[in-house]
């Protein structure tokens, strides 16, 4: 009677160890059971125990497991917008043509119908990029204050630079009679100081933040042009290097810092268009610049007669230095417009304002969460 008593009991303890056994508890000999084995692989995403391959332990290639884009953002990155790159190609077309023709032949037809090709360009090419599903230029990233006005102020350094290369090329060469090593001696510290100033703007940067930065160097791009404007025959070397000075200065501190802004303030799906973006922003700021100066100079500077020779400027020395200085100052109004541009930059070189506090959460994110609760519960009882 005992002896069975115990038996049953034995064949019960027994029973329930192997219940709980296949509920997924391993075997003496190590071999996890296949409830064990699935809830194993569905927790460490694909790592299984060798030899015992399991269906829930198998992990599925994916943007998660490689990092690679997700479906957001591959969705967001079409192909290229090859109506959209035409219909800006034909505005800034016209539009350039019609500020080139417009001082010589007037309004004409020609120049009529540039302008109004330009205008209906521009509407249609904004229509399109409202409306298509990969546009060129994503209003998610120009709808950003902080990009809006770094690709500002990189079109309008550029654009008043070059405008100032161009006259200043007739200045030297035209009104000082210089030859083209002489005039490229004076122009020499503007190369020289955009090479010094990549390096040191990235530390005035830091230390001073973006917006400072920018709006010093737009200033100092601006002085240099409105000294080249003051210039006459009489001008020694010493002040043309000075303005060519300030303008190396300016432009190289402001080229380094608004692209760095650019990069830094775009999310990772964006990266590629923002790298376009700055691109185009630094090769239709000169085209418009030169045609701005180029508009100007003809405008203002009294028209000579008498013959010329094939590429000789139809204007006399005395025209040109008369319509050179209102020329300049117009650029000069251009750079200060790149100036209030750049007071709309952040502070700060992070993106959320504050370098510590995002230093402070990337430790966050990287410590376990445990030993985060520790150093909490430390610093409530300290």
């Amino acid at each position: 009677m005992t002896s069975s008593t115990a038996g049953t009991r034995t064949t019960a303890g027994l029973a329930a160890i192997g219940a709980s056994t296949t509920a997924g508890t391993p075997t003496t000999g190590g071999t996890p059971t296949t409830a064990g084995a699935t809830t194993a692989g569905a927790t460490t995403a694909g790592a299984t125990t060798p030899g015992t391959p399991t269906t829930a332990g198998t992990a599925t290639p994916g943007a998660a497991a490689t990092g690679g884009p997700t479906a957001a953002e591959t969705a967001t990155t079409g192909g290229l917008d090859l109506p959209g790159a035409c219909l800006l190609a034909l505005a800034l077309v016209s539009l350039v043509h019609t500020l080139v023709a417009l001082p010589e032949s007037g309004w004409t037809v020609v120049t009529t119908l540039g302008g109004a090709v330009a205008a209906f360009a521009c509407g249609a090419f904004i229509r399109h990029e409202r409306r298509t599903a990969s546009p060129l230029i994503p209003l998610s990233v120009v709808g950003s204050t902080t990009i809006a006005s770094a690709l500002a102020v990189l079109l309008s350094a550029s654009a008043a630079l070059f405008g100032t290369l161009f006259v200043s090329t007739y200045f030297l060469q035209d009104v000082l009679a210089l030859d083209p090593l002489a005039s490229g001696l004076r122009v020499l510290p503007l190369a020289v100081l955009m090479v010094l100033s990549a390096p040191v703007s990235a530390v005035l940067q830091r230390r001073y933040g973006p917006r400072r930065t920018t709006v010093t160097a737009m200033v100092l791009l601006a002085l240099g042009i409105l000294t080249l404007s003051q210039l006459d025959r009489t001008a020694t070397a010493l002040a043309i290097g000075a303005g060519f000075l300030l303008l190396g200065a300016g432009f190289g501190t402001v080229m380094v810092t608004a692209t760095a802004v650019i990069v830094r303030h775009v999310s990772k799906a964006h990266a590629g268009v923002a790298g376009g973006l700055q691109q185009t922003a630094m090769n239709i700021g000169p085209t418009l610049g030169v045609g701005t100066a180029t508009m100007l100079v003809t405008l203002t500077t009294p028209a000579t007669t008498g013959d010329h020779s094939p590429g000789a400027p139809h204007w006399t020395a005395e025209a040109f230095l008369s319509a050179m200085s209102p020329t300049l100052l117009t650029l000069t109004a251009v750079a200060a417009t790149g100036a209030l541009a750049a007071a709309k930059l952040p502070r700060s070189t992070t993106a959320n304002g504050d370098s510590r506090q995002s230093s402070a959460a990337a430790c966050g994110r990287d410590r376990d969460p445990s030993e985060a609760s520790g150093a909490t519960a430390m610093t409530s009882g300290d």
